[in-house]
Parts: structure tokens; sequence; C-alpha cells
């Protein structure tokens, strides 16, 4: 355990007073005062730190610290937005976390001495010496002030550099601030020296981060990738940020070449983070002392080794695991009281009692996400609440996110507000958004529910608003993975992870730290079939219509009228003179432009060229990368010189803000979607099938991720349009596809058979079955952690067992419209009941 600093010990009064002495004294060397305002500083670093970049946390909030109070035209009011210790004790928190404690309280200590704020300097050395006695700059530093010598840059350099100990750590013009870099490769010393950023080099990584959150990746990539040049390819963060932002837009280079180095640099900084960072222990547990520098969400969509996925998973997990770990000043890195993490078999004999003696015992299942709103988790799954056996199960919800303001809902969504729904049919929704950054509070509040089963719903694809920390609490006793981000967690405190045989079959399981929930019909939740709000598709299309064919409406151009015309017809929007006059057929592709690469666009021109007078529609997603993928095309149809041709056959649609709408478009626009990978269409993917709109997918990768849609045909009863044999099979399926019409047809109306299908419903659509064998899963889980039958032993240590479903007899006879009907009257009944206990309470649902 690290002890508490004495320092801190002193009066709240007197800390202040140091502090204020500090940002007093820097505020006299105009030279190093960054450039940005102390409110700027201060958002960057809460960013920062939200994302798990400690390093870069900690440069502003020490440039937060210089600079409060100092740009009173930024304040709101007139007065700073944030409190010097609001700046400082995260700053020292950014050390702590990284058991580095010593190091950021050495810091102060040099550049307090070198400023003559002695007193500062010994309180801060004390400091230091506290935490590591053999600490070098703080010993240093105690033998300047016990010498009286005055303080000078120049003496401590000499200093510095006759014991070796010069690093450019404290040189003049470092901005006041103590950024700090990986020590895994070797670079241009002049502009990284010892892993320390110089002023320009940190310039540019916070000019590419001010455009990365306005979305400009173009200059945003520049910056990174300049900064990731001045550091020596050091700044990992840089470099891999500049790869993702030209992914964001396909800024490949010229036939790739940039694509091919960015993927080559990504694998070669993560490899040696790995070595560096990860260490093995026995019984096939493992640790990590930082977290890699790519996120495991930017993972997803590189056409890379899995089980590097796996480990930047682990390393972000691990970090989780360390952010629970910091006390509520934020000074120390700390054991955590007795109690916590909870251990799962703590209160088994209570519960084993109580499940097997009690009547009326219910399993508490509780879902935790920042995305109960109009996130496309909540779309795809907010009808599930509506069919849990309320006599076997207590559904909560642990809410972390703000709901949709009402403007939103009633003109974007139309009245529609899943958040509602889900609070309709759910036991209790707890509102916990004031714990969300206190994931002690937060554990402790879910374990007074006393919660059985705790259910993650963000994964990584929320990071900086999810609720980092809380799973490696262990605040319930079992605790799975479903939903929204697909891949493993990386994380030894997650139990099962809810997939399929098809999408996570069992000789891939090393890739996940998860022992497997196997479900059967897919394991993706889709509830489009549930939502009166959701178009069904129709074998028949509509006449086409357009606002300028109807007489009593002036439209300057055509605007196309949802729900009418083929895809043909409707050409993707394009004009009738641009591409072929009578179009054969339409391909699309609705993810954003980050899902693919240029081994799947090099298919979708092939596929083109063997369909004559076919067209491709895109999403426009973002539209900066419109102008680099016709580029890209272009270059790669130099030596067939037809390029303008393909060009002139690719056409995008706008984005549309209302679900609904955008999931009409599917059948309007498309007669067949081109998948990507490794990183598949899932929202999207679930709105083109319910649209009647077949999928051809690769079902060659290894990654979750890139393995949805291969699931979801055979399911379907289509895996004819699985490319088991990779890309060369998935042009040979879509060619195929749009050039025999009468296969075309067969396939587009067995897809649209499923949709449509009632009594029963088709396995697919079906939610309430769905939620019976999700149950099902939940269950056994339940049982086999009361028995001790959870695990597994072996010669690699001990392992969850993985968990199968096997639908029961009933179950498989699906849901017919009838129970539909039985199951809206119980709901109905229920939501009355909560009406009325709120009329008599005050509130509804939400504490």
């Amino acid at each position: 355990m690290i002890q508490h600093p004495k320092a801190f010990q002193t009066s709240k009064m007197r800390y202040l007073l140091f502090l204020l002495l500090i940002v007093t004294n820097y505020l006299t060397q105009a030279e190093i005062i960054p450039t940005d305002s102390g409110e700027t500083n201060y958002h960057k670093a809460n960013i920062h730190f939200q994302q798990g970049r400690y390093e870069e946390a900690a440069e502003h909030y020490w440039a937060a610290v210089l600079l409060h109070s100092t740009n009173p035209s930024s304040h709101i009011g007139g007065k700073a937005s944030y409190a010097v210790q609001d700046a400082f004790v995260p700053f020292i928190k950014c050390y702590s976390i990284r058991d580095k404690l010593a190091d950021g309280t050495a810091y102060i200590a040099v550049e307090s001495w070198k400023r003559g704020q002695l007193d500062m300097a010994q309180l801060y050395v004390d400091q230091t010496l506290i935490h590591d006695a053999n600490h070098e700059e703080a010993l240093l530093i105690k033998e300047l002030l016990e010498s009286g010598i005055p303080p000078n840059q120049d003496v401590l350099e000499m200093y510095l550099n006759e014991r070796g100990m010069n690093k450019n750590k404290h040189k003049k013009g470092n901005n006041g601030s103590p950024p700090q870099l990986g020590n895994n490769a070797s670079g241009n010393r002049n502009a990284a020296v010892g892993g320390f950023l110089t002023p320009e080099a940190h310039k540019k990584y916070e000019i590419g981060s001010d455009y990365f959150i306005k979305k400009q990746f173009a200059l945003s990539a520049q910056a990174f990738e300049e900064s990731c040049t001045l550091t020596g390819e050091r700044l990992g963060v840089a470099c891999t940020n500049a790869a993702y932002c030209r992914s964001n837009i396909l800024q490949w280079g010229d036939k790739g070449e940039q694509f091919t180095r960015d993927m080559e640099r990504i694998v070669d900084i993560t490899k040696k983070e790995v070595e560096e960072y990860r260490t093995e222990l026995p019984h096939g547990a493992f640790k990590w002392s930082k977290s890699t520098s790519v996120h495991p969400h930017m993972m997803l969509a590189y056409p890379i080794d899995s089980m590097l996925k796996r480990y930047v998973a682990e390393s972000f997990a691990e970090m989780d695991e360390k952010t629970a770990r910091i006390d509520p000043t934020g000074t120390k890195l700390v054991e955590l009281p007795p109690d916590l993490p909870y251990d799962p078999k703590e209160k088994i004999s209570d519960y084993i009692f109580q499940y097997r003696s009690l009547s009326h015992f219910k399993i508490r299942v509780a879902f935790v996400a920042c995305g109960f709103n109009s996130k496309a988790v909540l779309y795809l799954s907010h009808d599930m609440f509506r069919f849990f056996n309320r006599s076997k199960f207590e559904v909560h919800v642990f809410s972390l996110g703000a709901p949709d303001n009402d403007n939103f809902i009633n003109v974007a969504m139309r009245g529609v507000d899943w958040r509602q729904r889900v609070k309709d049919h759910v036991h209790t929704f707890h509102d916990v958004r004031h714990l969300k950054n206190s994931h002690i509070e937060l554990a402790r509040y879910i374990r007074a529910q006393d919660i059985h089963i705790l259910i993650e719903w963000d994964g990584y694809a929320r990071q900086g608003e999810r609720a980092q920390g809380l799973f490696a609490l262990r605040p319930a006793p079992i605790q799975v993975l479903h939903q929204e981000f697909l891949g493993t967690s990386g994380a030894q405190y997650v139990d099962y992870i809810v997939t399929d045989k098809m999408t996570s079959p069992m000789n891939l399981q090393h890739l996940y730290t998860e022992a497997f929930m196997y479900m059967p019909n897919h394991f993706f939740s889709k509830g489009h079939a549930m939502q009166a709000e959701v178009k069904s598709p129709t074998y028949d299309y509509g006449m086409r219509i357009t606002m300028t064919s109807i007489p009593q409406v002036q439209m300057p151009q055509q605007t196309h009228v949802l729900g009418t015309g083929t895809p043909q017809e409707n050409r993707c929007l394009s004009s009738e003179d641009v591409g072929p006059t009578d179009v054969s057929f339409v391909f699309c592709n609705f993810n954003k432009f980050l899902k693919n690469n240029p081994e799947t666009v090099q298919s979708w021109m092939n596929i083109l060229r063997s369909v004559p007078d076919s067209l491709l529609c895109l999403l426009e997603n973002p539209r900066e990368g419109i102008p680099n993928l016709r580029a890209y095309i272009h270059d790669m149809a130099r030596d067939r010189h037809d390029g303008d041709d393909l060009n002139s056959r690719i056409h995008f649609l706008p984005w549309e803000a209302n679900p609904f709408d955008h999931q009409m478009r599917n059948q309007d626009f498309c007669n067949l979607v081109l998948d990507s990978h490794p990183y598949n269409g899932h929202t999207t993917a679930q709105d083109a099938l319910y649209g009647g709109v077949p999928i051809v997918t690769r079902s060659d990768g290894d990654d979750m991720s890139s393995r949805v849609s291969t699931s979801a045909n055979i399911v379907l009863g289509l895996e004819d349009l699985n490319a088991y044999a990779g890309v060369e099979e998935y042009e040979r399926i879509a060619i195929k596809l749009g050039t025999d019409e009468d296969y075309y047809d067969k396939v587009r109306t067995k897809l649209i058979d499923s949709c449509v299908q009632k009594n029963p419903m088709h396995p697919y659509w079906d939610v309430p079955r769905y939620v019976r064998n999700f149950q099902s899963g939940l269950l056994i889980a339940w049982e086999r952690y009361l028995d001790g039958t959870d695990v597994v032993y072996g010669s690699s240590g001990v392992k969850k067992k993985h968990i199968e479903i096997i639908e029961d007899a009933t179950t498989r006879k699906g849901t017919y419209e009838d129970d539909l009907v039985r199951w809206n009257e119980m709901n109905e009944k229920m939501i009355q009941v909560k009406k009325s206990r709120e009329q008599q309470r005050g509130r509804y649902g939400e504490l």
C-alpha cells in the first residue's frame, strides 16, 4: 500500500496557499506560459483523462494550474470555471494511477526550486521521498536545498549531467508542463529526448486533438503525423491517432500504400508495447503496467492479427482496474477497502438458501450503460425488456447517460422515446449519472441493490462516457458483456460474453478472456419486428414518387418520397445524366467509411465492372472522405482507364437523423449489401435485412465483429451468401446476384418471408423467443455459480465453463400473434400500476 503523503495532511488553507504560490510565480515567467487558456487546457485534460490518456492529461492539468485566472475574457461571468485544486488534484492522479506518484511530486519539487520557491520545493521533496526514498531527482533537490546554492537553470543542468540524469525533463521552454512518452522506441533526440516531448511536438499533438474534436480528420491526421515524426515515433498515441484519422476519411495514399504503412506502424507499436507492458502470470493470468497507444474500438476495423486486438483490450481493462483504485482526492493509489473488490462467493450461502427455499425468489438482473437514449444499442434492444419473465427475474437498469432533450424526441424522433419505453418495463430504472465518475460509490450502490447478474452494454464503445473501473470492483457475483462492443473486454473480471457458435467458434476461444454464452438463432438482439415505427419490407416496390411530381408541391429539384420506387429508379438520388441511363442493379454499403479498407473497395470495383450498368450507393459518412475515395478509385483504375466510369457509378446518400427513415431507405435504394470486412455492419446490417435487402459477407475472419453477418445469414437460411473462401468468393457471390435476376429474386423473397412471417415469427426476428433463451443462459450461469460448477480446472489454471443454450420444446414453438396480444395486455396493466405508484410517491421509475 502506498502511504498517504504527509504534506497532504496539512490544512486545506495552507494547501491552497501553496498552490496559489506556484501559480503566482509561474505567471511571471511569460516565456513558458502555454498559449491556450486555462479553461481550454482544463477541458482538454478532462477529455484525455476520461479516455485513459493520463500522460496527455497531466500536461493540460498542469497548464491549467499555471493559467488559472490569467485570461478573464474566456471565463464564465468573468470568473474561472474551475478552481486551482480542480486541476491540481487530477494532475497528481495522472501520476498515481500509473504507480508514478513520486515522479509527479518530484516534478513539482524541481520546478519550485528553479523558481526560488524553496519552501514549496522542500515540501514536495519530502512528499517524494515518502513514496520513493531513493528517488534521484528528489535527492538532488534535497542536496541543493541543504547546500544553499541559489536556484539556477544552468546549475540544475550541470548537476543532472554530472549524475547522468539529464534527460531534458526540466529544460526551459517546456511550456511548464510535464509531457511524458513511452520508452518503447528510439528516435530523433532533438525532438524527444529521454521520453519527453518538445514544445513543437506537443503543440502539434494538441492541434491534432482540437481538429479531431471538430471532426476535421484531414487536418487532425496531419497534425498528429507531424507530432509523431517530431518524437521519432515515440509518442505512440500520436502515431496511431494519425492512422485512425486517415482511416475515417479513406486517406489511403497512392494505391493504398499509406494504409499499408499505417497498419504496419500500428502492428509494430502495439507489439513493442505488449512486450514492454504485459507480464504473464501463473495459471493464465496477466497484468499490464500501462495501456497501449491504440484504443480497442479503433482496432475493430483494422485487418491485423486478432490476438493483438485482444491484447489492446486487456491493457485497457487493466487501466479500468487501476482507475478504480484511486482514492477520492486523487492523491494516491491505494488498496481498496477490505470489502472491495467484492468477493463473488461472499454471499453464496445466503443465495443458495434463498433460491432453493423461497418460492418468491427472483434473480436480480441489471443492465449498465450510458446509452439509454437514442443510441443504436437501445434501438436494437429496448424491446427485450417487454418480455422478461417477471415471476423469475427482477430487471434493473443503471443509466449513466443523460436522456435526450424534449425537442430531439419530438422532432427528430417524432415522439418516440426509447428510454421511457425501457423505464415502463423494468422493475427499477436507476438514474446514476451523478455516480459515473465515482466507481466505488457506484459499485456500492449497485451492491446495495443485491444484483445477482450485471450486464455491460457499453464495453469500449463509449470511452469517456462509460463507468470506467466499475466492473473491476465486482459489484455482482456474475458479470456479462452483451451487445454494443463486439469483441472481448480483455478483462479478468467479466465472466461471460454473449455470442453464438458461428460468431465465436470454440477454436477461437483464445481471442477472448470471457467464457462464451452461446445463444441459438444468432446472439444479436434486434427489435425491428416489434416496433410499429419500423416499416416491414414488401415484395413489390411502390410507384416512384418525388415531391416535384405532386402538383401542389413546388420544389427546385426532385426530392425522394420514402417508400416509393425501386433502387434502380431511385439511383441513389443521383442525376439521370450521370452514370448509366438504365440502371441494372444497385449495390450498397451504409457503414461508416472507417469500416472499409483498400482490399474491400478493390473488390467493389471488380463487382461493378462485372455487373454492367450497376451502381454502388454509399453513405457520406463522413463527407470529407468522398474525394479521397474517388481519388483512390482513379489510382487503382489507372491501368484499365475506367476510373471515370467507375466513379460515375458510385453515389452517396446524406446522413438521415431519424432511424426509421434511415431504415426505410434500404428498400428504396439498395438491392444488395456488400458488407465491410473485418468490421461488419451491425445495426446497419439489421436495418438492411429487415428492409428485405440481402447481405453478401466475407466469412474468413476471426474477429467477433467480422462474423456477425455470417451467423445472421445462416439463421436466415441464406448461407450461400457467406464467402468462406475470402474476397474472390465474395465477389463471385455478389456478381451472381447482380446478374442472375431469378436467383436474386429467390434470395430476396426468402429474406422477406422471414421478416413478415407470423404464427410463429421467424426465430431471427422473434424477440420474446430471444429473451426466453437469454433468460435460460442467465439461469444456467446462476445455477452453476451456486453449485460451484461454473469453472473447470486445467493445466493453464481455472477457467469459466462455456454455456450453450439449448431451446426447450416450448421455446422452439416460437411466438404467435396471440402471444403478443397477451404480452401487450399484461404490459399495459403493469404500466398503469407503475403510473399509479408514481402519483403516490411523486416520482416515476427513476431513483
